[in-house]
């Protein structure tokens, strides 16, 4: 019903009321008439409005159907749109097809224990995989060979066989490892690993890997463990030298002692330094030539 004629049809009833002498309507109920026939006129003029304003909506819709630019259109931030056309393939504003962005997949050498995870990227990984395995090292987690990079649940079968030929573990080599990278060898912890280093500084250096079996508690089963994961580097040992050195530092060297380390002592002082030598020393029965042996990688 429309405002004219309500406002018609009260105007005769008002009309026929007086005419007839019916009870007249009192002065403020025809205020009240007047003031409803004004609130469904507004109505009528809101409902109005909303539907010219709603029609350019429309009317962008359709040309953005239509392949066209909407006034209203969303601007995406940059990476969104290319994210929405991997996941789904298609534009579905422009209603055609767009093929998912390829990748450069590189391959080259890496260590999984210190690759980056840009680079596990530029290897084929997705960021995601590249992150789950940056926590797992940043908890502590290790590959000891190249077996374990393939025990991740993010690294598929395909993925593996592919990236087998270029991983490249390194050994870890003892005479330069530290007590966080130590702790990585399989039955090696804290406990052991200040162990191997206090024993390393008093040889100077490790000259063999099998010298590892020297120390206390660490035996062939414990050492099997990691014996194929370590190395030596004897340019990094540091030798000492028998005729000069103090009798208390000779002392600290396994392989010296206090008894060899006295006996060196009393040597040097009833031999002058023209019989200063391992020929002698073997002469005079202060070491025999296994010890001897063990000794001169180690003697200036």
């Amino acid at each position: 019903m429309s405002g004219n004629i309500v406002f018609s049809d009260i105007l005769f009833y008002l009309r026929k009321g007086r005419m007839k002498g019916r009870k007249k309507l009192s002065e403020s109920a025809a205020s009240g008439m007047v003031a409803l026939v004004f609130l469904i006129l507004g109505f009528q003029l809101a409902l109005f409005v909303t539907k010219v304003l709603q029609r350019p909506a429309k009317v962008g819709a359709i040309v953005a159907e239509a392949g066209g630019a909407s006034p209203d259109a969303v601007v995406m931030e940059p990476g969104s749109f290319k994210a929405d056309v991997k996941k789904s393939g298609r534009n579905k504003g422009a209603g055609t097809s767009v093929p998912a962005p390829k990748r450069r997949i590189e391959s080259f050498r890496f260590d999984p224990n210190t690759v980056s995870e840009e680079d596990l990227v530029r290897l084929g990984l997705s960021p995601k995989q590249a992150a789950s395995i940056g926590n797992y090292r940043s908890k502590g987690g290790c590959f000891r060979k190249k077996e374990d990079f393939a025990k991740m649940y993010v690294v598929s079968d395909t993925l593996y066989a592919r990236l087998e030929p270029y991983i490249d573990i390194p050994k870890l080599e003892l005479n330069s490892a530290d007590s966080a990278a130590l702790v990585r060898l399989k039955g090696i912890g804290p406990f052991y690993a200040r162990r191997i280093i206090s024993y390393r500084e008093r040889l100077g250096g490790f000259s063999d890997i099998r010298q590892m079996m020297e120390m206390e508690g660490l035996d062939s089963v414990r050492f099997s463990g990691f014996r194929d994961d370590i190395s030596v580097d004897t340019a990094r040992i540091v030798k000492i030298d028998i005729w000069r050195d103090s009798v208390a530092l000779l002392a600290r060297h396994p392989y010296i002692g206090e008894k060899g380390a006295r006996r060196i002592g009393r040597f040097r002082t009833v031999y002058d330094s023209t019989h200063w030598s391992t020929d002698n020393l073997l002469k005079e029965h202060i070491f025999d030539e296994e010890q001897i042996s063990r000794l001169r990688v180690y003697l200036k």
